[in-house]
């Protein structure tokens, strides 16, 4: 396809869906437009890095985003995927002026985590995982039109909500053994789990790619012995290799 034409069918389908959070159409749509570009990675390309000030919000046009975050000792951990159709933003660079006072003012308890939201620096180094085509849109954009119209306003407001309800979901999930995440991932979203490469899963999984090898071969081992030999269903997938990034 053209790249006027990926530019056009991208943009329609984020103008879509963020009339679909506003729950009404956006005025001065051409005003946000215009700050829209296509951004093409390629597997294990960095979009953004971690301490960064990155005020935009993309939408994945084709292919997968990773998410990491680094702990003090270095451990590297996949903290999220993005998939087609997904909004992706680092969303402490889109604090609202309303978290700045809160933290002036010392108003909340973790004043220490609002700081990096203060300051919009992103928490995740966010990469390809696999060929990606992005839809990029600044949001100081946003915050403008939000100023003049309640639509923008509302639709910035749930792009945060569905933001924090995923994460607290997230959460939750997260309290599962590695190996039950691996379960319900399979039950769950058997098509992410199949573009992902074995490093991607053992970090999304925070566990060592020995330790997922492992998982895995158990979890198709209990399939097997399940399984009617007449029986043709899909099966847990073997290991894949892994990708440099």
């Amino acid at each position: 396809m053209a790249i006027e034409g990926v530019h056009g069918h991208a943009s329609r389908s984020l103008q879509l869906l963020l009339e679909a959070y506003a729950g009404a159409r956006l005025p001065d749509w051409k005003v946000f437009s215009s700050s829209l570009r296509l951004v093409r990675l390629q597997p294990g390309e960095v979009l953004c890095r971690a301490g960064e000030v990155h005020p935009f919000l993309y939408f994945v046009h084709t292919g997968l985003m990773r998410a990491q975050a680094a702990t003090a000792n270095g451990h590297t951990s996949t903290i999220f995927f993005s998939e087609e159709g997904d909004i992706l933003a680092c969303m402490t660079s889109l604090a609202p002026a309303s978290a700045r006072r809160v933290y002036e003012r010392g108003l909340h308890p973790r004043l220490d985590d609002l700081e990096p939201a203060v300051e919009g620096r992103s928490l995740h180094t966010v990469s390809a995982a696999e060929q990606s085509v992005l839809m990029c849109g600044d949001y100081r954009v946003i915050e403008q039109l939000s100023q003049r119209h309640h639509a923008w306003a509302a639709m910035a407001a749930a792009i945060t909500t569905i933001y924090a309800m995923t994460q607290q979901a997230d959460a939750i999930w997260s309290r599962d053994t590695p190996e039950d995440r691996y379960r319900s991932l399979l039950r769950e979203r058997p098509n992410l789990l199949s573009r992902l490469t074995q490093r991607d899963l053992a970090a999304y999984l925070n566990v060592t790619e020995t330790t997922m090898s492992r998982i895995a071969k158990r979890v198709r081992d209990d399939a097997y012995d399940v399984l009617d030999p007449e029986d043709d269903l899909p099966l847990p997938p073997a290991d894949r290799g892994t990708m440099a990034g």
